[in-house]
């Protein structure tokens, strides 16, 4: 199996101005994983739509999108991207019920990202006020809520990034390289993780 991919960083899509550099997870990195598990006809769901890079993609590859944002603005531009407007929900993950989406075959997110010494909300696109262990509890909320949107065994797989701040590492996978550096991702090149899970709820 393998376990390391080298994709193109590129976006087809243009931001609104004054948003051009807006970090987003790359179409290519989206459309590979749900070729790899999902098929055209299939429902795929961005719990944490952002400016919607899953659901174009999964548009464009015949498949169902549906996403929720918290961020007005963003939903506007989704919606001005799609041929369903209704494909994306203006609303908060934390409140997410069944009744909102029919149920998905196939999760591909990328959920806020927060320092451990950071004091704004990611849950309210960094306008509010939150704390690190509130921001563990809220990850683990909206993926329990998001169970009730999913078929048993749907793959849920979720794009993140070791991340340093002040010289402390938030890890998502630790190795014994040298983490002397700080940024975003610190390695020299810019990657990410995708952690892929399959909904065992019954």
């Amino acid at each position: 199996m393998q376990t390391d991919l080298s994709l193109e960083y590129a976006h087809p899509d243009e931001l609104p101005p004054g948003h051009a550099n807006e970090v987003r997870t790359p179409a290519t990195l989206v459309e590979h994983f749900l070729r790899e598990y999902s098929e055209p006809g299939d429902r795929v769901i961005d719990p944490f739509a952002g400016y919607g890079t899953t659901l174009t993609v999964a548009d464009r590859l015949d498949r169902e999108p549906y996403g929720i944002e918290y961020d007005a603005d963003r939903v506007e531009y989704i919606e001005g991207q799609l041929e369903t407007a209704e494909a994306v929900r203006h609303g908060d993950v934390l409140e997410l019920e069944a009744s909102w989406i029919p149920a998905c075959d196939c999760c591909f997110t990328s959920p806020p990202f927060m320092w451990k010494d950071d004091e704004r909300n990611p849950f309210e696109n960094y306008g509010g006020e939150s704390t690190y262990e509130a921001y563990l509890a809220d990850i683990e909320t909206a993926f329990t809520r998001l169970e009730s949107v999913l078929h048993p065994d749907s793959a849920v797989i979720i794009d993140v990034a070791n991340m340093k701040h002040e010289g402390e590492v938030v890890v998502t996978w630790d190795d014994d390289g040298d983490n002397d550096r700080d940024g975003n991702f610190g390695y020299g090149y810019d990657h990410s993780y995708c952690l892929v899970f399959r909904n065992r709820a019954e």
